[in-house]
């Protein structure tokens, strides 16, 4: 039995790939109207047979969009294009054979920031934070030992910006909010004969 737990604990690796729907709290639009990228790797250490823990390393695309209007007509556009290396640190507990549930905290680095209306793209804005403090929780849905459908939810604890706008649970500020739907493909075995 302890070959087979000491077996277990091998590191394995896997990739990730999908989409990340956002939206920014405090910057008076609301809906996850921004639709982009969710990219990367990961290294997964078994820690039981029930559960493991992940160190990702992810490349996201966030921020916010106004609402594409219904009926054609030309409305006022805003979009915030907001790209972050992120290396979040995920427990993964997984009750059943085919269900598992995930939280953890994650830091992010700023590699781009892009905003525009109307008129084109915006200069002299406030400027962005060129790190984000989060927390992600999701739930995963195996299709098979290897191949996994994931949905995350995700937070800023810290403001992304500073700004004068109000958030009802924390400081004045803006917020990323992320639903990131992904498929994960892990190597190796999830769990050693």
């Amino acid at each position: 039995m302890i070959n087979n737990i000491a077996r277990g604990q091998s590191f394995k690796a896997a990739v990730l790939a999908g989409i990340n729907s956002s939206q920014v709290s405090g910057d008076e639009l609301s809906g996850f109207n921004k639709v982009g990228l969710f990219i990367g790797g990961s290294a997964i250490l078994p820690v039981s047979e029930k559960s493991l823990v992940e160190m990702e390393l992810l490349f996201i695309q966030k921020g916010s969009k106004t609402p594409t209007p219904k009926d054609g007509a030309a409305n006022y556009f805003y979009r915030m294009s907001l790209n972050y290396l992120e290396v979040p640190l995920i427990y993964t507990f997984r009750p059943v054979k085919y269900v598992s549930v995930h939280a953890g905290p994650t830091f992010g680095v700023l590699v781009g920031s892009k905003e525009e209306d109307n008129a084109g793209e915006l200069t002299g804005q406030i400027p962005f934070q060129k790190t984000e403090l989060g927390i992600d929780g999701g739930l995963s849905v195996y299709f098979s030992e290897h191949l996994s459908l994931t949905m995350r939810l995700s937070t800023s604890l810290l403001p992304i910006r500073k700004t004068g706008a109000n958030s009802p649970l924390f400081e004045s500020g803006q917020y990323n909010s992320g639903l990131a739907f992904f498929l994960q493909y892990t190597f190796g075995s999830k769990k050693s004969e």
